[in-house]
């Protein structure tokens, strides 16, 4: 039988015992839920519209080099990375560059490709049996608002099966492929295995060029050492090519006073504006590092090229957020990127921005009397259109309104004229008013125009200017993403 003091004291040990363990846990729940929450690294590579990007004065030429100054190497004026598997420019001064192999055939195979700055590794271009392979690339924009100031360098990746080509000559021309000029006689492959990247890189920055032309680069493929791989076969011997550019500076960019890159990170829990920054893009690099807690977040990339800021709203939550431009900021060249995305360790974000706007022309086919024109007025009569990317149903923000007109200056030679309208990520209907004087503002013609259209399009009103009525063509130019074009 157990002697009562003992009962005693071995019931005082049992309830001791919880009590430690429950102050012991408590403690230690409370040192967990004090300790801070870790901040990983987030760092945003943001590509798309390079070839907007004005380098700052004396930093041109010159090739990347690490840790050296982003802006010390020139801005794309052209890249194909052929990763949608089309021919289509990722960045295009103008979109009429071309590819075309063999004497005039256009290749339509793609194949596994390599990575290059924030582009992911997606496809190459791949072609059996090549010749020669020319590439087309126009030295000034489709209107010729835009004219490049210097050729810097061309570059490509270039790979080929083990009965490929493993050396090349490359060369240029510059009057529509006439006469070509040897740019490097021998261009020997330094990894010889079958599809293994090669890099090269020519310098174009001591030649002339006549950028009313454009520039033709040729690249002859020729069997090169086979010690290290089977005979050459240039029936069946395949080449890759991935990662193809120009780069260069061009004369009008400079003009805007306004070059950068907006961000603002929301968390997806509440739609609260967690953090915005902006960056100047003559000074800084577009790819920026933030540091965000574990969770999901919204993110929105904005880039401005255009003579003032943009309208945003930088204080309001996701659902209330929205950007739009001023009517009289024409010429603006916007883009953007709208996405979801976790947190869960440091980590990479790739961020290719696309056009948030649309290029309209007007060509006038009249065959005379086109030299009356001196000026045209253009009334937009449609809402400013703002896009929200995370709201779609966002009611028109009541504090802004810019139904503002604007002028162009018309020149009779090229019989056309164009703006540039954002319009964020969306359809739109749009509708001017075109009014054209003459010397000293005298009326000549108004006219209304009219077409329903997505971003990311040109397009294009043809017809006479002084015909009678109303009749202009409109279509939609796909390269860019669409071309339209109507008759009037």
């Amino acid at each position: 039988m157990i002697r009562p003091y003992l009962h005693q004291a071995f019931c005082l040990g049992i309830v001791l015992f919880i009590l430690c363990y429950a102050l012991s846990c408590s403690r230690s729940d409370d040192h967990h839920a004090a300790e801070p929450q870790l901040n990983h690294k987030v760092h945003f590579k943001v590509s798309g519209f390079e070839a907007q990007i004005t380098p700052l004065a004396g930093m041109l030429p010159g090739r990347h080099r690490p840790g050296a100054f982003w802006r010390t190497q020139a801005p794309y004026l052209y890249l194909w990375t052929f990763n949608d598997t089309s021919l289509r420019p990722d960045i295009a001064l103008n979109a009429a560059a071309a590819i075309f192999y063999n004497q005039g055939q256009t290749p339509t195979d793609f194949a596994t490709g390599f990575a290059k700055d924030s582009f992911p590794a997606g496809y190459a271009l791949s072609i059996r049996g090549l010749d020669s392979i020319v590439f087309q690339l126009p030295l000034q924009s489709a209107q010729g608002e835009r004219k490049v100031t210097q050729v810097a360098a061309f570059g490509f990746d270039m790979s080929s099966s083990n009965t490929g080509p493993k050396d090349f000559i490359i060369q240029y021309s510059n009057d529509y492929g006439h006469t070509y000029h040897t740019l490097s006689a021998s261009n020997p492959f330094t990894n010889m295995s079958s599809q293994a990247r090669n890099s090269f890189e020519f310098r174009l920055d001591t030649l002339s060029w006549d950028v009313g032309r454009p520039l033709y680069i040729k690249i002859i493929p020729q069997a090169g050492d086979r010690s290290q791989v089977s005979d050459y076969n240039p029936a069946t011997g395949v080449t890759h090519f991935d990662n193809v550019y120009l780069l260069g500076t061009t004369d009008t960019t400079a003009s805007f006073p306004v070059q950068e890159l907006d961000y603002f990170i929301f968390k997806q829990s509440d739609s609260s504006l967690l953090t915005h920054g902006s960056i100047d893009l003559t000074q800084h690099a577009p790819d920026f590092q933030i540091e965000l807690p574990t969770g999901k977040y919204l993110m929105h990339l904005v880039a401005n090229f255009s003579e003032k800021s943009l309208i945003i709203d930088d204080t309001a939550g996701a659902s209330r957020h929205f950007v739009a431009n001023a009517s009289d900021n024409y010429l603006a060249e916007i883009y953007g990127y709208a996405d979801t995305f976790s947190v869960y360790s440091d980590q990479e974000i790739h961020a290719t921005l696309k056009r948030y706007y649309s290029q309209i022309q007007f060509q006038f086919t009249d065959p005379q009397g086109l030299d009356q024109i001196k000026r045209i007025l253009v009334y937009p009569l449609f809402p400013t259109p703002y896009y929200a990317p995370f709201n779609p149903y966002l009611p028109e923000p009541s504090y802004f309104h810019t139904d503002t007109v604007f002028v162009r200056n018309f020149n009779p030679t090229t019989g056309s004229f164009f703006f540039n309208q954002f319009l964020g990520n969306r359809y739109q209907t749009v509708k001017y008013d075109v009014v054209l004087f003459g010397d000293g503002y005298k009326f000549l013609k108004a006219f209304q125009v009219e077409a329903n259209i997505p971003n990311n399009v040109k397009l294009t009103f043809k017809g006479r200017a002084f015909g009678y009525g109303i009749n202009f063509g409109i279509s939609l130019d796909e390269q860019w993403q669409g071309e339209q074009e109507s008759d009037f």
